[in-house]
C-alpha cells in the first residue's frame, strides 16, 4: 500500500506538470500576433533549420555561409513537427499554428520528464534517511518543478532548453551515482555511471553549446569531493578517480565526434560546437553594450561586409583564404570582442556585474514576457532559491548532493562574459529544485513542530490555570 501511494503521487505530479504546460502552451501561442507563432528570434532560427532537416535539404540557416549556425540536437528534435507546417507551400497558414503547437506539446513532455527526474534524484539522495522530512522531500521537489514558471516557460517557448534540461538532469544524476559508488569503492559501477554521464553531457552540449565548458568545472568539483572524503588520497585512489573522469570525457567525445567530423569537413577546422561563439561574445562585449541582446545581432552584418572586403583584397594579392566565410567572420567577431574587453577592462567589469544582475535578479526584464508572468517568476524563483539554501545545509554531509547547486555557479560565471538574461538561469534553477524540495520539507516540518509545541504549551497553561482555580 505504501509503494502504491508513492507511485500514485509520482504519476499524479508528472501528469499535473504536463497538463499545466500544455495549457500554458495554448495560452501562450494564442497571445502571439502575426504569422510567426514565435516571440523569440532563436525559436524561428531553430524552426527554419528543423524544416530543412525535415525536407532533406542541406543543414544550414539561410545561405551556405551558415552551415554551423546552430547545434543539431534541438532542430533534429523539432523536425518531425515541421512536417505539419505547410504554410511555406502556399497552403493554409493555420498549419503552422498546428505544427508549432505540436512542438510545444512535445516540449511539455520533456518538461514532464524533468519533473520525474527531479523526484527520482531527490528520492535517491535520501531514500534511506527518514529524518527531518527527507523521506518525503521528493514530493516537494516535484511540486516546485511542477509550478515553477521558469520551468514551464522553457518547456513551451520552442527553445533548446526544452531538451537540454532533461539531459542536464540525467548527466548530473549519473555523476551523483558515480560519486556514491566511488565512496563505496565500487569502481567498475562508478566508471559505468561516469561514462553515461559523459554521454548525456555530450548530448546536452549538442542541445546547448554553452554547456561545453562543464567538464572543466566538473573536474574541480570531483577533486573537491575526493579531498574532502580522503584528505590524503593514495596514488591508487587518485588514479581511480582520474579514470572515472577520463571515461566521462570519453563519453562526451563518443557522442559529439560525428558533429566534430561534420564541422571539419565543412570548414577544415576543429569546431567543437558552433560558429556563433564569436557573435555571442561580441554581443556581450562591444561599444555601447547593455548586457542584454538588445540589438538583435544587427552588428554581424557590418562584420560580414568587412570580412568580404578583406577577402577580396586577399584574393587580389594571390593569398589563399583560410577556411570558410562563416569561420572567418566568427574569428573576426571573437577577436574584436576580446580586444575591446582588454582595452576597456573597467567597462567590461561593470558589464559583468550588470549581466550577473540581469541573469539572477528575481524580476525578469525580458520584453517578451507579460508583467503578471514576471511577478510569478520572481516569487517562484525566490522561493526555490531560499528553500535550496536550507536544503544545501541539510544535506551538507551527503555525498554528491551539492553537485545540484554547481550549475548555478557555472552559468553565473559563464554569463558574466556572454549576455545576461533570466533565460540562462532557468536550467540551473530547475536542477536546484532537488535541494529546494529538501529545504521545503524541512521548513514544513519545522512549522508543524512549532505549532505542536505551541499547542502543548497552551494546553499545559490551561491545566495550570484549572489547578489554580480549584
Amino acid at each position: 500500500m505504501y509503494w502504491k501511494t508513492r507511485v500514485t503521487l509520482f504519476v499524479a505530479l508528472v501528469a499535473m506538470g504536463f497538463a499545466i504546460r500544455v495549457l500554458a502552451a495554448f495560452v501562450w501561442q494564442n497571445s502571439i500576433e502575426g504569422e510567426s507563432q514565435f516571440r523569440f528570434g532563436d525559436s524561428d532560427t531553430y524552426w527554419v533549420i528543423a524544416k530543412k532537416i525535415g525536407t532533406g535539404l542541406p543543414y544550414q540557416y539561410g545561405s551556405p555561409d551558415s552551415k554551423v549556425f546552430r547545434a543539431p540536437l534541438y532542430p533534429i528534435f523539432l523536425s518531425p513537427w515541421t512536417w505539419l507546417d505547410k504554410s511555406s507551400e502556399g497552403l493554409d497558414g493555420g498549419t503552422k499554428w498546428n505544427a508549432v503547437f505540436a512542438a510545444r506539446v512535445a516540449g511539455s513532455t520533456m518538461g514532464g520528464l524533468c519533473i520525474a527526474f527531479i523526484m527520482l534524484l531527490t528520492n535517491h539522495l535520501f531514500r534511506s534517511n527518514q529524518e527531518d522530512g527527507k523521506a518525503v522531500s521528493w514530493i516537494w521537489s516535484g511540486v516546485l518543478a511542477v509550478v515553477y514558471p521558469g520551468a514551464i516557460g522553457m518547456s513551451i517557448f520552442v527553445l533548446s532548453e526544452a531538451i537540454f534540461c532533461p539531459l542536464l538532469l540525467l548527466s548530473l544524476g549519473f555523476t551523483s551515482l558515480a560519486i556514491q559508488a566511488k565512496r563505496a569503492a565500487r569502481w567498475e559501477i562508478a566508471w559505468t555511471w561516469m561514462l553515461l554521464s559523459g554521454a548525456t553531457s555530450g548530448l546536452a552540449c549538442l542541445a546547448r553549446p554553452s554547456w561545453s565548458l562543464w567538464p572543466a568545472v566538473l573536474f574541480l568539483y570531483l577533486s573537491a569531493v575526493l579531498f574532502r572524503s580522503v584528505p590524503r588520497p593514495s596514488i591508487r585512489i587518485s588514479l581511480h578517480w582520474l579514470s572515472g573522469y577520463g571515461l566521462f570525457c570519453l563519453g562526451i567525445g563518443m557522442v559529439m565526434s560525428p558533429w566534430w567530423l561534420r564541422n571539419y569537413q565543412e570548414t577544415g577546422k576543429f569546431v567543437p560546437t558552433t560558429l556563433q561563439v564569436g557573435a555571442s561574445l561580441y554581443d556581450g562585449w562591444h561599444p555601447g553594450a547593455s548586457g542584454s541582446s538588445d540589438e538583435g545581432m544587427a552588428f554581424v552584418n557590418a562584420f560580414i561586409v568587412e570580412q568580404k572586403a578583406e577577402d577580396q583584397r586577399e584574393e587580389l594579392a594571390g593569398k589563399r583564404l583560410e577556411s570558410t566565410l562563416e569561420w572567418r567572420v566568427d574569428r573576426r567577431l571573437r577577436n574584436a570582442a576580446i580586444s575591446w574587453a582588454l582595452e576597456n577592462s573597467s567597462d567590461a567589469t561593470r558589464l559583468g556585474l550588470v549581466k550577473f544582475a540581469k541573469t539572477w535578479s528575481p524580476l525578469p526584464v525580458a520584453r517578451e514576457i507579460d508583467s503578471n508572468v514576471k511577478w510569478f517568476e520572481a516569487i517562484g524563483y525566490t522561493a526555490i532559491m531560499c528553500f535550496a539554501l536550507i536544503g544545501m545545509w541539510q544535506c551538507r554531509d551527503q555525498a554528491g548532493s551539492w553537485l545540484y547547486a554547481v550549475p548555478c555557479v557555472y552559468f553565473a560565471l559563464l554569463h558574466i562574459f556572454f549576455i545576461g538574461s533570466v533565460r540562462y538561469r532557468q536550467p540551473a534553477v530547475l536542477v536546484i529544485c532537488v535541494l529546494g524540495g529538501i529545504g521545503l520539507a524541512k521548513t514544513i516540518k519545522w512549522i508543524l513542530k512549532r505549532e505542536t509545541m505551541l499547542e502543548g504549551s497552551i494546553a499545559s497553561n490551561d491545566v495550570k490555570d484549572d489547578a489554580s482555580y480549584k
